[in-house]
């Protein structure tokens, strides 16, 4: 087989396959019925991320912005990380939240809007 068409199909591959790895995120809002599912988007070297959720009519979206880490507990090592965040819904709520890594791969945390309505969310990757 000639060498380039070889490097074509591994590269190909490798990109499919990095397609298939993601984050997914999934939450609950007091004040909404069922499940809210969404998707995770790691942050960059620094730490921190986003994240989206939706009811399962998809007529309230939440956008979460994670700051990077303020606790770090074990140096050059993700687990254990904590953060501030804030969560933005489509119904005009804003959600302070706190946010801590369980592992390197998954981060879970809550919040309180203004009306004690409270936002529990987590984040894992996938494969």
């Amino acid at each position: 087989m000639n060498k380039l068409v070889f490097l074509w199909i591994v590269l190909v591959s490798t990109q499919l396959a990095a397609c298939a790895i993601g984050y997914q995120a999934h939450g609950s809002l007091s004040d909404v019925p069922g499940e809210m599912r969404g998707k995770g988007f790691p942050g960059n070297m620094t730490g921190g991320g986003r994240f989206a959720l939706a009811d399962r009519d998809g007529r309230l979206q939440c956008d979460g912005e994670l700051a990077a880490p303020d606790i770090s507990p074990v140096p050059g090592s993700c687990e254990g990380e904590a953060g501030k965040g804030v969560v933005r819904c489509t119904d005009g709520r804003t959600i302070p939240v706190r946010w801590s890594a369980i592992t390197c791969r998954s981060l879970h945390g809550s919040g309180e809007d203004n009306h004690g309505n409270r936002l529990i969310f987590r984040v894992d990757r996938r494969r």
